[in-house]
């Protein structure tokens, strides 16, 4: 299980990137978090959903909401 801790990497990469639209891969979020992504990331929409009780929403807490992608396992962070 990956610890809030790993999250709060992709989200300090966020706030250092600052662009508006971010694009990554599902493959270089979980490069980036050291640890593989659950499989309901790459199944469910829903797991990328902007809801602050979920412990990866960290892109929420540095402005972002993240559209993804399921088909070509791509996730658009969008700043909100």
């Amino acid at each position: 299980m990956v610890a809030r801790e790993q999250y709060e990497r992709l989200a300090c990469h966020l706030q250092q990137d600052g662009r508006e639209h971010v694009e990554m891969t599902f493959a270089q979020v979980a490069r980036l978090i050291g640890e593989e992504l659950p499989a309901s990331a790459y199944k469910y929409s829903a797991w990328w959903a902007s809801d602050p009780k979920h412990t990866q929403a960290v892109w929420l807490d540095v402005g972002y909401l993240a559209r993804p992608d399921l088909s070509v396992r791509q996730v658009s962070f969008i700043r909100g």
